[in-house]
């Protein structure tokens, strides 16, 4: 079964990574592992930017799954050009989508996405949305169920 991600319109954070020579694979290319290691970066630039701590007080968020779809290879000394935006949103959390970009190939190397949920480390429970977040991380108005 193959996955489908398909990235929203609205693009509302950007940065740039540079290939080094120990994210190739034996192959020679980007490798999996290393691609999820750069897709969890540019999620960290993107809460920090914004202000968004890991934790504040008992609520931190957290990451509760991953998908990514490989669409084509990346070598060492690439740049590449990470956007990302807001997916689907509920009352816990949202998808933090990633279409990873080869600045040499000017091809799509990934698309990929994060289920970002809140957690409250005093009750060990999903909680909702910390107010103001997803204004802040871009989405305009209520969360949808």
């Amino acid at each position: 079964m193959k996955i489908v991600i398909e990235y929203p319109e609205k693009t509302v954070f950007t940065c740039q990574t540079r290939v080094r020579i120990t994210d190739l694979s034996a192959s020679g290319h980007v490798g999996f592992d290393s691609l999820v290691a750069i897709v969890n970066d540019a999620s960290a630039q993107f809460f920090e930017q914004r202000g968004i701590r890991k934790k504040a007080g008992s609520i931190g968020r957290i990451y509760a799954d991953l998908a990514v779809v490989y669409k084509s290879e990346s070598f060492f000394g690439d740049t590449l050009r990470i956007d990302m935006a807001i997916g689907e949103t509920s009352d816990k959390g949202f998808e933090l989508m990633f279409r990873i970009h080869s600045e040499h190939t000017e091809k799509i190397v990934a698309l990929a996405k994060i289920g970002v949920l809140f957690f409250d480390y005093e009750t060990h429970q999903v909680t909702s949305i910390p107010e103001g977040i997803l204004e802040i991380a871009g989405v305009q108005g209520p969360a949808v169920s």
